[in-house]
């Protein structure tokens, strides 16, 4: 631990909400809302006169809360199994790809097919997982299903503050219907989640040949997305207003081009009809834009429902999420209605392999490979630098999920740090771990999503044995929350050649404990939660005494059990030659630093193995985008600096 005046200049100003507050988060985005409702028109309801010439139709789907969602589980169609298979893929510019994931039935039949558009932001690590088991219903019912990232986000080419982001995100859909078509598919359909349908509808409407298209939970305009996001990021994260006209919104950071060329983005002006057939499912917990009532919407038939569990879904920070079955089963059966009943045979996309992302200012060319790690089949993607083969005696960098998150990391950072490590000659892996993002389950199914399971040891120790199957300790372990975690308890079972954990969540309830089982043995850093923890949660009678004494939980804690202090695995990971470096705000710092004695602290951290950043005020998910600047300069240096053989700039210039 670095002394006070040293750790000065990395104090943040803005003082964070809690994972306690995070979990409240229903109630903060009921207040965003209440921010841009004056914008929304009109009042959902289903007698309101439309015109005539379309059949419109409004109605439930299945009720709504959990009840409706465990009976909507139950009745969706089987996802995953063995008459279905996805394919990663590159599609559009060659010098500029954008990444998808192709489903389709195993005999090469389909009744049409689909692009599925995400939405942008935090809505985006919202619903990956949810676009995943849409597209696989979908094909277990006979379609192709294109999923993908836009131009600058997630593993495609590009980054957020590059030119023309709307048209660049436009042209992204334009080439994944154009994927489709190509495949041999006539009829194409759409699906649009937020922000993703406004785009879509754009898109739609430009194309005139859509065939059905589902508007899911719809922004109606560019203006209103950004209004709601904003207002959530100053309620929530105490994001400020920025002077200068750019608008940041929880994980991204919009320059004012951008954000102007966002607003402008709107529903209501699209050319009409969008399509043959079009869905609307709107949250029944708020009123409906005038525009999405509309009857010219659609050429033949118009229908409303009700997008239930959205609430659920999309009103909580991941991990807090549940998952909306009843509407991903009422989407598939929406567009099987109104599908043909004869099949054509596709061409199924090639599936990718190694393609050069984009060349850093020196020329240098940086390539990314999709891959499936043994024997499970855990997806990952490489990144390296094409003409810089990487030494013998330097490290992989190993990227774990945040959470339930995918491989992109928050707010896209795993990307950003893979490739500019890249081009200083680190090679990485971008690993979805087992349930999560695009990998199987160890134990089967899709319908759950769960972090830091037992299983979490054996997928990273299957992805060091491929990445360095002669040395499988010759890696540099990376994550944030979650996965900061596991990073360090993996860290310390394989001897790591260094680890790198983000506000490491070192106390929670293990899996195992919450179905009575025993504590799985290979656990050395987490502190589990007992009955004595809860007691001191707010609202409880000595909540006023961990409010004026913070840190009193956790001495009461470490003495009751001093078999579990930081100072043992620190020591552990120091004692085997790890290189350690700790980044923490103020609740992640305390259980490290009080489980260890200043003396012990300093002896470690003079080894020069150990180096721990206590950054008053970081936000937890690093969804700020200065702070996440802050992390990764201060990551970057520090890997660079041991593992590297170049010399570390603040940035490594690279463009995409």
């Amino acid at each position: 631990m670095r002394d006070e005046s040293s750790l000065s200049r990395h104090r943040l100003t803005r003082q964070q909400p809690s994972c306690q507050v995070l979990a409240e988060l229903p109630l903060k985005v009921f207040l965003a809302f209440l921010v841009h409702a004056s914008e929304l028109m009109g009042v959902r309801s289903t007698t309101r006169p439309v015109s005539t010439g379309t059949r419109v139709s409004f109605r439930e789907c299945g009720g709504t809360g959990r009840a409706a969602q465990e009976t909507a589980k139950a009745q969706c169609p089987p996802r995953g199994n063995s008459v279905t298979s996805a394919r990663p893929v590159w599609f559009g510019d060659e010098q500029r790809p954008a990444f998808g994931w192709f489903h389709a039935p195993d005999d090469g039949s389909v009744r049409g097919g689909v692009v599925i558009c995400p939405p942008l932001g935090l809505n985006y690590l919202q619903c990956h997982y949810a676009l995943r088991l849409l597209a696989e219903g979908l094909a277990t019912r006979g379609f192709c299903a294109l999923r993908f990232d836009y131009d600058g986000t997630g593993d495609s080419a590009g980054g957020s503050d590059d030119p023309d982001r709307v048209d660049a995100w436009l042209a992204t859909v334009r080439c994944a219907v154009s994927l489709v078509r190509e495949a041999g598919v006539d009829e194409v359909s759409v699906v649009g989640m937020r922000f993703g349908a406004t785009l879509a509808a754009e898109a739609a409407a430009a194309d005139r040949q859509i065939d059905q298209f589902v508007l899911w939970d719809p922004c109606a305009s560019g203006r209103s997305f950004l209004r709601e996001q904003r207002a959530i990021s100053t309620i929530t994260l105490g994001s400020p207003e920025s002077p200068d006209g750019s608008v940041e919104i929880p994980g991204t950071l919009y320059d004012a081009t951008t954000a102007k060329e966002v607003e402008a983005i709107t529903i209501e002006r699209c050319s009409l009809p969008l399509a043959r057939r079009v869905l609307v499912l709107t949250r029944a917990d708020r009123p409906a834009n005038r525009s999405l009532l509309n009857a010219s919407l659609a050429r033949e038939e118009l229908s409303h429902e009700d997008a239930v569990g959205q609430a659920e879904f999309m009103d909580h920070y991941p991990p807090f999420q549940e998952l909306p079955h009843a509407a991903i089963n009422r989407i598939v059966t929406w567009l099987c209605e109104g599908a043909g009943p004869s099949a054509v045979a596709i061409r199924a996309p090639q599936a990718a392999g190694p393609r050069v992302i984009g060349r850093a200012s020196s020329g240098r060319r940086i390539v990314e490979a999709p891959l499936s790690v043994p024997p499970v089949g855990l997806f990952g993607v490489l990144t390296y630098a094409e003409d810089a083969p990487v030494p013998p005696d330097k490290p992989t960098a190993l990227f774990l999920n945040v959470a339930n998150q995918h491989h992109v990391g928050p707010g896209r950072l795993w990307v950003e740090l893979s490739r500019q490590w890249a081009v200083a000659g680190v090679r990485s892996l971008r690993l979805d771990m087992s349930g999560l993002g695009d990998s199987p389950n160890r134990q089967g199914g899709l319908d759950a999503w769960a972090s830091c399971k037992p299983e979490a040891f054996d997928d990273v120790i299957d992805a060091v044995g491929w990445l360095s199957p002669d040395d499988p300790s010759d890696v540099v372990l990376v994550g944030l929350c979650s996965a900061g975690y596991q990073a360090l308890e993996s860290a310390v079972m394989i001897r790591a050649r260094g680890v790198v954990a983000i506000n490491p969540v070192v106390s929670f309830v293990p899996e195992e404990r919450r179905f009575g089982l025993r504590l799985d043995p290979r656990r050395r850093v987490v502190f589990p939660r007992d009955n004595a923890v809860r007691n001191f949660r707010k609202g409880s009678h000595p909540a006023n005494l961990r409010e004026r004494f913070p840190d009193l939980v956790w001495k009461a804690r470490f003495v009751a059990h001093p078999g579990r202090r930081s100072g043992r695995w620190l020591s552990k990971l120091v004692s085997q030659g790890t290189d350690t470096l700790l980044v923490c705000g103020d609740a992640e710092y305390r259980p490290i630093r009080q489980g260890v004695t200043t003396v012990r602290l300093r002896h470690l951290q003079r080894t020069g193995r150990l180096r721990v950043e206590h950054l008053a005020g970081l936000q937890h998910d690093l969804f700020l985008a200065d702070q996440r600047c802050l992390v990764a300069r201060l990551v970057t240096e520090h890997v660079l600096s041991r593992f590297s053989d170049q010399s570390c700039p603040p940035r490594v210039p690279f463009t995409g």
